[in-house]
């Protein structure tokens, strides 16, 4: 993001961070990313916040950068073996955190952003397109899928500028046709299909329009979520019908 004289009046912190947190530090913060990823499940803003806090020592500068992973503490979260919280999505939740403060800093109205009002806005490398965007969100209410489809219909608008074709055309019904997958955990390992397309990026572009994919993104983080609580309440389950047998069986030899 493009600095301008009035930074220091903005509010807007950008000297870089200093020293690093040590492994003790580093663990603590790892568990309460972990308790907020799993007791909210939409707890990302929170999760940047307190990492752009902790790791970062507020630098908007460091945090909002392409690479925030160069900043030591931020490596040492990463790597920590305990995180719950994919490394990509872990530097997005900061990214996302320090493009909020950065707007609250500046006294735009964002209160009413849901974090993926932001992650959409973070796509947007122009500055002035971007302010555009936020007033017309603001003044509108508009949600965050209404704010990607703006969003793809300006950058749809660009490229026909020059080719005169949208290079992604959007697909009717493959946001619904994912999400049936999705919740079922069974079909989505057998679908090889797609997996290989959800493991590549290019292959998402190609089939996937951003309103889709803004639409699945929301879902993630309660998917995963409740996956999670599934994944526990199946282990206590194989063990208690375990238990149950084992003591059927035992009183029966007696």
């Amino acid at each position: 993001m493009k600095k301008n004289a009035n930074e220091e009046n903005s509010g807007r912190q950008t000297t870089k961070s200093t020293g690093k947190l040590t492994p003790q530090q580093v663990t603590k913060l790892v568990g309460d990313i972990n308790r907020l990823y799993m007791a909210v499940g939409k707890g990302q803003l929170d999760i940047g916040d307190i990492v752009l806090e902790k790791a970062f020592q507020g630098s908007l500068d460091e945090a909002t950068s392409r690479d925030p992973y160069k900043n030591k503490s931020m490596g040492l979260i990463c790597s920590h073996s305990d995180l719950n919280v994919d490394r990509r999505r872990l530097g997005e939740y900061v990214r996302v955190a320090g493009f909020r403060k950065e707007l609250t800093a500046t006294n735009v109205d964002c209160s009413n952003f849901a974090y993926s009002h932001f992650a959409v806005l973070l796509k947007v490398d122009d500055a002035k397109t971007r302010n555009k965007l936020i007033a017309k969100a603001v003044k509108g209410g508009w949600s965050a899928r209404k704010l990607a489809d703006e969003i793809r219909k300006n950058a749809s608008a660009k490229a026909n500028n020059g080719s005169g074709q949208d290079t992604v055309q959007p697909s009717l019904g493959l946001a619904k046709q994912l999400i049936e997958i999705l919740c079922n955990p069974m079909a989505l390992m057998k679908d090889e299909e797609v997996k290989k397309m959800l493991a590549n990026p290019e292959a998402i572009k190609v089939h996937m329009p951003l309103s889709t994919a803004i639409q699945l993104a929301e879902m993630f983080d309660e998917l995963i979520t409740s996956m999670f609580e599934s994944a526990k309440i199946l282990e206590e389950a194989r063990e208690n019908i375990a238990l149950a047998y084992m003591r059927k069986e035992k009183a029966v030899n007696a």
